[in-house]
């Protein structure tokens, strides 16, 4: 998959988007590139990262938000969903803060645990995206 494909890609995945969110937050690494293009595209200012690790077997939290979340309507961005349970873990950190939670990837695959609020579509291979 080439940039402009990329771009071409968040652009329709932003057009899905119903409610604008007040913050953005990418769950690096892969989310960071489609974060940034959907704050582009919805015209939000404010964005953070959420590191995501799988540590004995389980995906933990490693980095914080520093921000009053309470009320806020927080889009959590992925690129690809192979098992979606890094975003789970950030979903629920974020509503931990009292944020209002919506989630979103490009691309999810047909065994993820979660279905985000806004995908593109179902793949069964992963992606080569530009920034792997």
């Amino acid at each position: 998959m080439d940039w402009q494909t990329v771009d071409n890609n968040v652009k329709i995945l932003a057009s899905k988007i119903k409610q604008k969110p007040d913050i953005i937050v990418a769950v690096v690494r892969g989310g960071l590139i489609p974060a940034r293009l959907l704050a582009k595209y919805l015209l939000v200012k404010e964005m953070y990262t959420l590191t995501v690790k799988k540590q004995d077997g389980k995906r933990l939290v490693v980095s914080s938000i520093n921000e009053d979340l309470a009320g806020k309507n927080v889009l959590v961005v992925e690129d690809v969903l192979e098992t979606g349970m890094s975003l789970v873990v950030a979903k629920e950190y974020i509503e931990s803060l009292g944020g209002i939670a919506k989630t979103t990837a490009l691309f999810i695959q047909p065994d993820t645990k979660i279905i985000p609020d806004y995908y593109l579509e179902v793949k069964q291979e992963v992606p080569i995206f530009p920034w792997d």
